[in-house]
């Protein structure tokens, strides 16, 4: 008799592909549900400069063509995955508002996308199986808060993506120690140099970790080999990260002094304030635990104790002896090395929320799944089916928020905050990127038949961007101005909203915990 449970045994590859695919169409499926992001016309202005910009280098073939005036926004950001997306919409001859937000939508995603790849891949290559690897793609996919964002932050999702790709290569350089390797690494840092200065980082944790390698070796000619690698790496990066900054061209030295240090001043370009814990501050002078507790109150309470077991972990695997462990050890010193410094190097310097610093969570993931090995292996057998029932509800009440909340995923909280809506707005910032002026503007579209209808807002600038993704007709029927000759007014700030004794026409009230 034939053995039919060969026919029924689920390949591996099916289980990756089936996650991939399915991601895939649902990103495919959503991109045009999400609100036009706060810096969304800062980003195309950005973006459009520089790429009008190398259009005239390349044009005039000459240098001498005057650079755009530098910004604030300019000596944090990197233009590089700007231009990409610009040049893409020129490719494709976009022109009209709403066709180039969702393109850009769509882009940001796929760009997430590929960085969810690579994670597998990261994951792979730190275990050594196919199961923790896509168990870590679900913990990255699944956190509602970088999930929504990689509709619209192209910023912070692009360099969180980018810096994943980085680690990966990082990898792959400090084990092969190959030219194609070293050249492929440099062209990921450069890369994520201009997409945020603070990219810096990165190449930095390369030299410290390529060092160590060239250290251990024993033969002469080995660690002149491997120092003639390192500074094949720090040519690369450098020449890279020239041509991938038109910014650069001209002036590369002073020009790239200039940035460090106007990067590095972060009380004079940075502005803006940010609600915490029920009261206002500027973001020039945010408490040093801001990112800490934002961190702690915006991460499932699952993920955090994991994550936490992950951590014991690590330090358990340093208190071992046996030089075998080497490989093992780097690989976790570098997880924690991309966790913590950035944090320590961050305190005090920050944006709304923690987003800025997303680029952390996929090592908080690698030290996650490490606390789950762990655990799995400590414990007795009978718990570990507990253990898989305990993760198993995690991730799927995170689902279920994620599609209840649909497409407002960016304001989750844990459990650990209070839990009502109404304790959550008077303590910290909500809808700080003002996503959910589209859906007011398209509820007012649909209940008032009016042919124009005036609209006031806290933010004229923010309803106008949001008008934008709207289709044609109905951006003409609306008019964003002046509150006194307004028909409906929007307010994105709640604490602010109850100041106001107008009637409350409409209000998107989701539960923002679980």
């Amino acid at each position: 008799m034939p053995d039919f449970r060969k026919y029924f045994k689920i390949r591996p590859y099916i289980i990756i592909g089936a996650f991939f695919i399915g991601f895939l169409v649902v990103g495919l499926g959503i991109f045009q549900d999400y609100g036009v992001h706060n810096d969304e016309y800062h980003n195309q202005g950005f973006g459009r400069r520089w790429t009008t910009y190398v259009a005239n280098v390349v044009s005039a073939r000459s240098l001498s063509v005057p650079s755009p005036k530098l910004l604030p926004h300019d000596y944090v950001h990197g233009p590089a995955f700007e231009i990409l997306l610009t040049a893409l919409q020129d490719l494709f001859q976009l022109k009209d508002s709403r066709d180039i937000i969702l393109a850009r939508h769509l882009m940001i995603f796929l760009m997430f996308y590929v960085g969810v790849i690579f994670f597998y891949l990261l994951c792979w290559r730190y275990f050594g199986d196919w199961r923790p690897a896509i168990l870590g793609c679900v913990f990255l996919v699944l956190y509602p808060r970088i999930f929504a964002d990689a509709f619209y932050n192209g910023v912070d999702i692009s360099f969180l993506s980018v810096f994943i790709i980085g680690m990966f290569t990082l990898l792959v350089m400090l084990d092969k120690r190959t030219l194609l390797s070293v050249v492929i690494h440099a062209f990921v840092c450069a890369f994520l140099i201009n997409i945020r200065l603070a990219g810096l980082f990165l190449p930095i944790v390369t030299v410290v970790f390529f060092c160590l390698e060239v250290w251990r070796l024993h033969l002469v000619e080995d660690r002149l080999s491997g120092l003639r690698m390192l500074a094949g790496y720090l040519g690369s990066l450098i020449i890279l990260a020239f041509l991938l900054n038109p910014f650069l061209w001209a002036h590369p030295l002073a020009n790239f002094t200039s940035l460090v240090e106007q990067g590095l001043n972060f009380k004079a370009w940075n502005s803006g304030r940010a609600r915490y814990f029920g009261r206002y501050f500027e973001l020039r002078e945010l408490p040093w635990h801001y990112i800490w507790v934002w961190i702690f109150i915006s991460i499932p309470v699952t993920y955090l104790a994991l994550f936490f077991t992950g951590i014991v972990s690590s330090v358990k695997l340093f208190l071992m002896k046996g030089d075998h462990l080497y490989v093992m050890r780097r690989n976790v010193a570098i997880v924690l090395v991309c966790f913590l410094i950035p944090l320590i190097l961050i305190t005090g310097k920050a944006y709304n929320g923690w987003r800025h610093v997303y680029f952390i969570y996929p090592a908080m993931v690698l030290l996650l799944i490490m606390g789950i090995q762990h655990l799995w292996k400590d414990i007795r057998p009978f718990l570990r089916g507990v253990l898989t029932v305990g993760i198993l509800v995690a991730l799927l009440d995170t689902a279920f928020f994620m599609i209840r909340t649909h497409p407002y995923q960016n304001m989750y909280f844990n459990s650990f905050v209070v839990q009502n809506t109404d304790g959550i707005i008077n303590t910290f910032d909500l809808d700080y990127f003002g996503l959910s002026y589209r859906k007011a503007l398209e509820h007012i579209l649909k209940t008032d038949n009016d042919a124009v209808i005036p609209i006031g807002a806290t933010s004229t600038f923010r309803a106008g961007s949001s008008r934008r993704i709207l289709v044609p007709e109905d951006r003409k029927r609306l008019v964003v101005g002046d509150k006194k000759k307004a028909k409906y007014f929007l307010v994105t700030d709640m604490v602010l909203a109850r100041t106001y004794q107008d009637k409350e026409y409409f209000t998107i009230n989701k539960s923002v915990t679980i």
